[in-house]
């Protein structure tokens, strides 16, 4: 496949990554070793919106199917399934071509179900792009759990690749390496890994896709390194998976102490204790249905597929390397508000050339009352940044610094946003030609007035970049931290807040200008965190934003007695396991004004109607008792209050329909 070459082929990036310890050591003493069933590359030299690539061979039940894919130029994810499992797992550490666009991937299935007559695994967009990738198929590999450690990097023009060190692992794993390149180099010579050679297992004809594999791992620290025939630039993995094991290993205990930390209208953050013995993840359900895993150092997961004003029960168990699952823990019942700070939309870039001015669009509606806020920088030029939107005029600007002493990088935000329908366009401006840098987003329900409550600044270098703490701050607030850096770090994975994880929103393809965002805080001081693919230097912000209202979320958990039921993989044996949990209800944050309660009396009735009704018409004066709380409104969210708002709460008054209005904040003109 043939792709356009890199801008920025002077740069020279090596992302070297680890993820953290994913299975206790001690309980694999005795394991199974990998074997590679299968495996292709391919690659289609035209733009396509799908390429099928087949695996001939029977697969098994319980194999690994793993690949690197690539899709060049289009403004979204590689998308990877198969005829079988259907949708594959996106493994962290992505990549991006070199001219920040695309996306390369490592997708995987394990515990594949069989297939005696192969399957066909599909690899698309929903647009057109180049495809390109490879694929595997092993047997003998965790049936649960079994991504150990990924690493991954970019590098322009180029012979040597080499992905950098993961974390060490235990001997006898699986190591799968893989490469694609941006043009054709001709071939590609497998190489080692801690002296032990990697074995060439499929490539294209032009050496644009290739893979290879370790088998059988020494202990230590794994490469993925390779020699490609001609420069060209190129993207590579390098991924660690644990063995099945040949003996059953100790079941997992039943996790505990499972709390909401954060309930925003739109994201439901959990936690929980650890669990003890062969943990190698945890399954988190919702209302009797898996929504997702985190893995076993990790006692966090975010839900963000949640509505407003709906209660959802949650539990947690914990699994092993056979599949083999705990006994779930005691359910967790979390009703979200009807109203927090909601992500919309945002963007983010880093030109690799010098300008005076640089456009950013928001596409989508911007509605009354929205938050705008970035993170700027304008490098080796006079003066400060400078931020406007063609609906608002100039943003306001907040806390700064500066490049290690040249140039500007501030934050700046526009709070009560007028609306714009089509979306808006932000300019990014300099007193001279710059290196232009920027991270900015949307946010709704926040206040409309005063809206900013605490902002700090960092900088440094390396692969940690982190700020704060702020000054306490009360539960619900939004949390908005963005970092910029003087490299490209390749990717960024975000940190977290009083046990609050962020979410990643915002970034480039090269990860050099980063927004991620908790929308309902915990109490207390706020921290922000991101880990950077490679070091480089870091300019960091962080900084609270007042909600628009303060609406009601409550969590409860209740004492169950639950059974797990395992199965040994080479045997019908049955572990039951039985576990008593004991919790209290916890905390809710009670309702200052609800939607619709625009004379504030704690109820919405006719008499809201009528004072919404008589502002729509000229006689009542917004913001003026009894029409004191017009920032309550615009129930039915189309960023006016008028006499449709006051037609949905008469109705609510004489029972035609629900009273738990989701309201969009209203300011008064």
């Amino acid at each position: 496949m043939q792709c356009s070459p890199s801008a920025l082929s002077t740069a020279c990036l090596a992302v070297i990554s680890s993820l953290g310890v994913l299975f206790s050591r001690a309980a694999v003493a005795r394991s199974t070793t990998p074997t590679l069933v299968q495996g292709t590359a391919f690659g289609t030299g035209a733009r396509v919106s799908t390429v099928t690539v087949p695996l001939t061979r029977p697969v098994a039940q319980g194999d690994l199917l793993v690949g690197w894919f690539g899709q060049y130029n289009a403004p979204e994810q590689v998308r990877v399934s198969d005829d079988v499992n259907g949708t594959w797992t996106r493994a962290p550490r992505a990549q991006t071509f070199l001219d920040d666009t695309g996306d390369i991937a490592l997708y995987y299935r394990q515990n594949s179900g069989a297939a005696p007559g192969g399957m066909t695994i599909t690899v698309s967009v929903s647009s057109t792009a180049f495809l390109q990738g490879t694929v595997a198929d092993y047997s003998g590999v965790a049936l649960a759990g079994a991504l150990d450690q990924i690493a991954s990097a970019r590098v322009p023009d180029g012979t040597a690749v080499d992905t950098g060190a993961t974390v060490a692992v235990d001997a006898g794993e699986l190591v799968f390496a893989a490469v694609v390149t941006g043009t054709s180099p001709g071939s590609v010579t497998p190489g080692s890994s801690l002296g032990v050679p990697y074995t060439s297992r499929a490539q294209t004809s032009t050496g644009a896709s290739y893979e290879e594999d370790i088998t059988s791992s020494a202990r230590g620290a794994q490469r993925g390194t390779a020699t490609l025939a001609s420069p060209s630039d190129w993207y590579a993995v390098c991924a660690v998976f644990h063995p099945l094991p040949a003996t059953p290993p100790e079941p997992p205990s039943t996790p505990t102490g499972l709390e909401a930390t954060s309930a925003a209208s739109t994201r439901v953050a959990l936690s929980w204790s650890p669990s003890s013995a062969s943990v190698a993840g945890y399954t988190v359900h919702r209302d009797g249905s898996s929504i997702g895993t985190a893995r076993p150092d990790t006692t966090t997961f975010v839900d963000e597929d949640v509505t407003p004003l709906t209660t959802y029960t949650y539990s947690v168990d914990a699994f092993d390397l056979v599949d083999d699952h705990s006994a779930p823990s005691a359910p967790l019942t979390v009703t979200t508000p009807a109203a927090s700070p909601e992500f919309i939309q945002g963007a983010a870039a880093s030109p690799a050339t010098r300008l005076t001015s640089y456009t950013l669009a928001l596409l989508e509606p911007v509605l009354a009352g929205d938050l705008l806020v970035g993170w700027f920088g304008q490098f080796n030029a006079p003066g400060q940044v400078h931020v406007s939107d063609n609906v608002n005029g100039p943003w306001t600007r907040s806390v700064s610094t500066t490049w290690s002493g040249t140039g500007d990088i501030a934050l700046f935000y526009r709070d009560n946003s007028a609306r714009a329908p089509s979306g808006l366009v932000i300019t990014v401006s300099a007193s001279a030609s710059a290196y232009l840098q920027e991270a900015v987003a949307d946010f709704r329900h926040v206040a409309t007035a005063g809206a900013l409550d605490q902002a700090v600044v960092a900088r440094g270098a390396g692969t940690s970049a982190s700020v704060g703490p702020t000054a306490s701050v009360p539960a619900g607030e939004l949390v908005v931290a963005a970092v910029l850096t003087g490299g490209q770090p390749g990717y960024a994975i975000p940190g977290s807040s009083q046990m609050v994880p962020y979410g990643l929103d915002v970034r480039n393809g090269s990860a050099a200008s980063d927004l991620e965002d908790i929308l309902s805080s915990a109490a207390g001081p706020q921290d922000g965190s991101l880990t950077l693919g490679t070091a480089t230097s870091w300019f960091m912000v962080l900084a609270t934003f007042h909600p628009a209202v303060t609406v009601s979320s409550t969590t409860s958990s209740t004492t169950t007695t639950t059974t797990a039921t395992t199965t040994d993989p080479t045997t019908t044996t049955k572990h039951r396991q039985t576990t008593t949990t004991t919790s209290t209800t916890t905390t809710s944050t009670t309702a200052t004004i609800s939607c619709g309660d625009v004379n504030g009396d704690g109820v919405v009735n006719i008499a809201d109607a009528l004072l919404t009704a008589q502002y729509d018409v000229g006689p009542r004066t917004c913001g003026q008792a009894p029409f004191s709380h017009p920032e309550v409104c615009d129930v039915d969210r189309d960023g006016t209050c008028n006499v449709g708002d006051a037609l949905m709460m008469a109705q609510c008054d004489v029972g035609l329909i629900s009273c738990a209005f989701s309201c969009t904040p209203f300011s008064c003109p």
